[in-house]
């Protein structure tokens, strides 16, 4: 059985304003999340989008491909091609007030050698602490 990880953090802002930036995360993530560049749409439709990105690390530069789902108020990227690893991110939003909100990531991805879950938490962290900023900075 594949482990999924997960990080939550409270943000400050209205449900509806979190969910529109959930929104927007997925064809400008390089606001959301770390390293991200050279963003392009392949296809678009009312189920889906299909996005390929380039994600820059300190030792490896990769292209990534995924097929994103968005329904109030959850959006998963799922990998569709990446060097090492298949599986999926949820991204999803709770109330908690009419002025917070709960943004909880959950990563489950697969090592394609070893077939073993991958342990990224330091990357989900930082995914959800920006996006808390992003989100926080762009309503005040």
């Amino acid at each position: 059985m594949f482990q999924a990880i997960s990080h939550t953090e409270i943000i400050n802002a209205p449900l509806q304003e979190v969910w529109e930036h959930l929104l927007f995360k997925i064809e400008q993530p390089q606001h959301f999340v770390p390293n991200v560049s050279n963003v392009i749409i392949l296809e678009k439709n009312k189920d889906a989008t299909l996005r390929k990105m380039t994600v820059s690390l300190p030792n490896q530069t990769m292209t990534i491909i995924e097929k994103i789902t968005a329904i109030p108020y959850c959006v998963k990227f799922e990998i569709i091609e990446h060097p090492s690893f298949s599986g999926y991110v949820d991204n999803n939003a709770i109330a908690l007030s009419d002025n917070t909100t709960q943004l909880i990531y959950t990563m489950c991805w697969i090592n394609s050698l070893t077939q073993t879950s991958a342990n990224n938490s330091e990357i989900l962290k930082a995914a959800v602490l920006k996006s808390k900023h992003f989100i926080e900075e762009a309503i005040k």
